[in-house]
């Protein structure tokens, strides 16, 4: 019902004011019609059909069709429904036209005041899509500069840091590029998935015969949620890429991000050298940890017969 109220109010077409009044006094018509029907029945409440009338009217068109659905409907009742003397009929009168007055008054305010909170929804939106807008472009002259960075410095395992971290950077501006995709605070996590694992490849593969596969089921989770499913990505294959496929040798790299309930589970494998006896403390790692603790999930490392596979499970927000 509310929300049938709300779509009255906000969505109702501005229909020309002839447009309105006649039918306006149409509804006032029906009404007078299903008195006549139900006479008997409601033979002492001769304006009780009229009040819905006027709220209808108020608010499928405006407060001046409410007040004209009040003036009809009294002067209907008080010509056809009222029983002598008319004098008697006063006070029930004078009640029923404040009372629809209030209401067509009470309608038109709630009318001004959602066109109000469309106008300000909309303002703000327009914000949104400046700032995601701006957002892209800093976080796309920071990685610029970071690259910069890197080819004018000489030393490899700096060039290396570097490239990692334009290599983050990057993560959080595709989660900004399909919002601005979408126009929504909600990220589809398919597409997002494939073109970040489809840049890690590019980004990492080189000469390598190594190639990825991206699977991700139909999900949609917050901006925030998708940023940090994104980077967990990132370290997972990057790690995948490093350790895995030592020498040159070739491989695959699979990705797989489905929905369980109210977790989404992330799985990167490998048909690389397999897991390593110990795992290696390094920035990455640091950062997988602490998102997965951050959306309170956890991540497991199973060696397989031919190669490893770690899984991430988090708890995402719903929508």
């Amino acid at each position: 019902m509310e929300r049938v109220l709300l779509r009255l109010l906000g969505a109702t077409p501005r229909y020309p004011v002839w447009a309105r009044y006649v039918l306006t006094l149409g509804l006032v018509g029906i009404a007078f019609s299903a008195k006549l029907l139900l006479y008997d029945a409601l033979e002492s409440y001769p304006l009780l059909l009229f009040i819905p009338v006027v709220f209808l009217a108020s608010v499928i068109f405006d407060r001046g069709s409410g007040v004209l659905a009040t003036i009809a409907s009294a002067i209907l009742a008080a010509a056809y429904f009222v029983r002598p003397p008319a004098s008697s009929a006063i006070i029930p009168l004078a009640v029923f036209v404040l009372t629809a007055l209030f209401i067509a008054a009470v309608t038109e305010t709630l009318r001004g005041t959602l066109e109000e909170l469309s106008e300000a929804k909309s303002y703000g939106d327009i914000l949104l899509r400046e700032l995601a807008h701006r957002t892209r472009n800093d976080l796309a002259t920071i990685m610029s500069i970071l690259r910069l960075q890197a080819r004018s410095d000489s030393n490899p395992a700096v060039q290396a840091a570097i490239a990692s971290a334009a290599a983050r950077v990057d993560v959080v501006a595709k989660v900004h590029d399909r919002l601005r995709v979408v126009d929504s605070n909600r990220v589809d996590l398919a597409p997002y998935i494939e073109a970040l694992c489809g840049s890690l490849a590019d980004f990492h593969r080189g000469v390598r015969p190594i190639a990825i596969r991206a699977h991700c089921g139909d999900i949609s989770v917050w901006s925030s949620q998708a940023a940090s499913i994104g980077l967990i990505v990132n370290e997972l294959v990057t790690n995948a890429f490093k350790y895995a496929f030592p020498e040159g040798r070739a491989g695959v790299i699979e990705v797989q991000v489905h929905a369980e309930g109210a977790r989404i589970v992330i799985a990167v494998r490998d048909d690389g050298v397999g897991c390593p006896a110990e795992t290696k403390s390094g920035l990455g790692t640091r950062l997988i940890n602490l998102l997965t603790t951050q959306m309170k999930g956890t991540m497991t490392r199973t060696p397989l017969p031919k190669g490893c596979e770690v899984q991430v499970a988090l708890a995402v927000d719903p929508a």
